[in-house]
This record gives structure tokens, sequence and C-alpha cells, in this order.
């Protein structure tokens, strides 16, 4: 799967929930909803590299945690370039993958 295609199936996801919750997403929302969601992901790292709570979970549950909230930011990221018109794909040639050659 493309990063095109990951884009088109997020974006479905979150017409999907701003719809069901009754969302009004504006050009605000896009980068305020990346950072709730790096909130989140810092609040399980914290549990993940045990220097937060627990919380009556499993080291497992845990990871899984972790994992899912990486996942929340990188399809937020993916949602605010979708939104600006931002091509990803080129932005990362750019910036990273010139360091390759």
């Amino acid at each position: 799967m493309d990063i095109q295609e990951i884009q088109k199936k997020i974006a479905t996801v979150s017409d999907n929930y701003a719809k069901h919750c009754s969302i009004n997403r504006d050009d605000d929302w896009y980068i305020l909803k990346l950072q709730e969601e790096i909130g989140e992901l810092v609040q399980n790292y914290l549990s993940f590299t045990g220097r937060g709570r627990k919380r009556e979970k499993t080291d497992e549950e845990i990871k899984t945690d972790f994992a899912n909230e990486l996942a929340d930011v990188v399809g937020q990221v993916l949602l605010l370039a979708q939104h600006h018109n931002i091509n990803i794909e080129e932005a990362l040639e750019r910036k990273w993958f010139t360091y390759l050659k």
C-alpha cells in the first residue's frame, strides 16, 4: 500500500468520524487534532517506557496502546497534509531522501 492509498483510507475514516460526531473540520481542526494526538502519544510513551502509570494494563497492552497512538499521529499528519494540498511523498523526497543520493 502506498502513501496516497493510505491517505484515502484515512480520509474516509476521518470523514465518517466527523459526520458521526458532527465535527466541523476547519483549518485549525487539523493542526489542533494533531496536537491532541501527540499529547496522547507522549502519555502512552511514558507508560511504555516505565515512567507513567500502567493503569492495570499488561506490558503488551501498553505497547499496543503506544503503537495505536503512533498510528493516530501518522494519520493526523497525513490528513493535515491532504487538507493543505501538500504532496507528502514529494516533500519526503525533497526533505529526507535527498540525503540518500
